[in-house]
């Protein structure tokens, strides 16, 4: 991916993981020292079924604050919920 930022990869990424769920991650910003991601929650139900459910923001800003930091040991992410 070259010439490709880390924030867009970065959503990338996590867009392809809260699909599953009807969820979207968006890149809102890119300062390269901070990353601002927006996350439209999806709509499955509190139940689980079929192993498909809702990622809390604040697990989704964990997991990818993991994954930013061994990217780019510097840089922040931010997920903001969007309705």
């Amino acid at each position: 991916m070259s010439g490709t930022s880390i924030g867009v990869e970065l959503v990338a990424q996590f867009d392809r993981m809260v699909r599953r769920d009807g969820g979207e991650v968006t890149l809102l910003a890119d300062t390269g020292e901070l990353i601002r991601v927006g996350y439209r929650p999806g709509n499955a139900g509190p139940d689980c079924e079929d192993d498909v459910c809702v990622l809390p923001q604040h697990e989704l800003q964990q997991l990818m604050a993991e994954t930013l930091r061994r990217r780019s040991p510097l840089a922040q992410v931010v997920v903001e919920v969007l309705r």
